[in-house]
């Protein structure tokens, strides 16, 4: 039998990350989260979708993807931009968001915090 942990792996569940977590936290598991999907992608025909359930736009333009760090349902101002339509592209884009992530601390994003409050 498969131990909770390999479950939740599996699954792609961050059990770490709860309502009460950081950006900081939030905005890794979501890349982690992404990155996963990517990995079971064989064609960038496979980025397209109907709704923006991914940190990609679910159609490209011209050859391009938009690209945008999201979390708790909401893009996080600024961070979005323009990645070629492969998957090699759109993977590296959100590497690099994850790099950016990995050396922020949860002050980074309070600017990103108050704004969500505002709203």
């Amino acid at each position: 039998m498969p131990t909770l942990d390999e479950l939740l792996k599996k699954y792609n569940i961050d059990a770490t990350v709860n309502p009460q977590s950081g950006p900081r936290a939030k905005l890794l598991a979501q890349a982690n989260r992404m990155l996963s999907q990517l990995d079971k992608y064989k064609t960038e025909q496979e980025l397209d979708g109907e709704t923006t359930q991914y940190w990609w736009a679910p159609q490209s333009v011209d050859g391009k993807r938009r690209v945008s760090a999201r979390y708790g349902a909401k893009v996080v101002e600024g961070m979005a931009t323009y990645a070629d339509n492969t998957l090699d592209s759109v993977r590296s884009t959100i590497q690099t968001f994850h790099k950016l992530i990995e050396d922020s601390d949860d002050a980074t994003w309070a600017h990103e915090e108050e704004r969500r409050k505002k709203k």
